[in-house]
């Protein structure tokens, strides 16, 4: 009677023992993964800055490397690659979408620069979501971080879609916060698929222009400057524009389950 008595007891102490390993299990892998998701971006900045890739990463270093690589097949393939790469890792995508203008022209650089710009975002999202939501999730506790994903479920789409539309908001920037949230990814890449086309084809639009601007003279030249010229100034608009046609979104009231 006795034995069993002390073998409850032993029990007893060694689960009271593990409890608070268990329950801070969760708290200390979240934040492992986020120190590796900082770790990540930091590592990649770094190793950029002391490799000669640090010399690609310039808006006529990689016009050059994709210019000897634009007539093979596969070159339109490799710019996408590398754009969806750029954006994960927190690179400029602003750089890319200039150069997929200069080397591609306007169409097929628009198209490219679309197609790398989304998968772009859905990567970093997803890294950020992977890696990061668990940490802030610890970080913050479940009252800030539930009031976070509140606010994403109720005004997501129309929250991001604004932002996506003002050109002084960091593309990258917004990609991380997204994932670290409880936005749903349908949510995140319709909102971003939409949101991206203006500044996207505007800034296609004066790479190329400037491109011919290099290779051409004369009045033809100096309209197509001046209208890419307005396009920029014109795109810091668009949500005021949008407003006053009536193209509103408003915030959805009904919550959505998070992947």
């Amino acid at each position: 009677m006795v034995s069993h008595q002390v073998h409850r007891d032993t029990g007893r102490t060694a689960r009271a023992a593990r409890g608070p390993l268990v329950a801070l299990s969760p708290r200390v892998r979240g934040l492992a993964k986020l120190l590796v998701l900082v770790a990540l971006l930091v590592a990649a900045a770094l190793a950029v800055r002391a490799s000669p890739a640090r010399g690609w990463l310039t808006p006529r270093g990689i016009e050059q490397l994709l210019a000897a690589l634009r007539e093979p097949w596969w070159a339109p393939l490799a710019f996408v690659a590398a754009y969806t790469i750029a954006a994960a890792l927190d690179f400029s995508g602003l750089v890319l979408t200039l150069v997929g203008g200069a080397v591609f022209g306007f169409w097929w650089g628009a198209l490219l620069n679309l197609l790398g710009a989304n998968l772009g975002a859905s990567a970093a999202f997803w890294v950020a979501r992977l890696l990061g939501r668990e940490g802030l999730h610890a970080l913050l506790g479940d009252r800030l971080s539930g009031g976070l994903d509140r606010l994403a479920h109720q005004a997501g789409f129309a929250w991001l879609l604004r932002l996506r539309l003002i050109p002084i908001v960091p593309f990258n920037l917004l990609n991380f916060a997204s994932g670290l949230t409880a936005l749903p990814w349908r949510t995140y890449a319709a909102a971003t698929a939409i949101g991206v086309i203006p500044a996207t084809l505007v800034y296609t639009f004066f790479a190329d222009a400037l491109l011919s601007g290099s290779r051409e003279a004369g009045h033809r030249v100096f309209v197509r400057l001046l209208i890419a010229g307005a396009l920029l100034v014109l795109l810091s608009f668009v949500p005021t524009i949008a407003r006053k046609l009536g193209f509103t979104v408003q915030p959805s009231d009904r919550p959505t389950v998070p992947p």
